[in-house]
């Protein structure tokens, strides 16, 4: 009998303990800067439903799709992220197993509405990746995963990026 009603209040603790809490979380994005011409690295706030994982979730997070507020909800409906919109994704393993960083862009593709150069939409992400890093990942080295047809010239700019000290700028779009 004792583990009848033991049964269900043990399950009723474990809900409240493993249940997640959303929150408000910084990260940086690479965003289209409309009639500027121009990449605009912008702190961003997100709706992070993970934010009590003890992960770094703003490493996930700068590949988020971004349509920001606007007076006209009618035409202003296009994700401005150039992280999100040419398919860059960044990802961390378990702070606490291992250290990794990815840099997936196997769905690297610019869409027509953009016409920013490619080497600078993957610079700018990384500079946003580089913003948001948590210190016990400072000198962790990105990992790339990407097509045959992008490798040479990403694995370049990820070569740069593991080479450059993450305390400085890595990349400034141009104004």
């Amino acid at each position: 009998m004792k583990h009848v009603i033991l049964i269900p209040v043990f399950y009723a603790l474990a809900c409240h303990v493993l249940a997640g809490e959303s929150a408000l979380t910084k990260t940086y994005q690479p965003l289209d800067g409309l009639g500027a011409g121009s990449i605009v690295i912008s702190a961003v706030t997100c709706h992070d439903w993970y934010s009590h994982s003890g992960q770094p979730t703003s490493i996930s997070l700068i590949s988020a799709a971004n349509v920001p507020p606007t007076n006209n909800p009618k035409e202003a409906t296009e994700d401005l992220n150039l992280a999100s919109a040419c398919g860059v994704r960044f990802s961390c393993g378990d702070m606490d197993l291992t250290s990794e960083l990815t840099l997936d862009a196997t769905a690297f593709a610019i869409p027509e509405r953009f016409d920013h150069p490619r080497e600078e939409i993957v610079r700018a992400s990384l500079e946003c990746l580089r913003r948001c890093l948590p210190d016990k990942l400072h000198q962790t080295p990105v990992t790339l995963k990407s097509s045959n047809e992008n490798k040479a010239w990403l694995a370049e700019i990820v070569r740069q990026f593991n080479m450059h000290d993450r305390s400085k700028v890595f990349f400034t779009p141009a104004q």
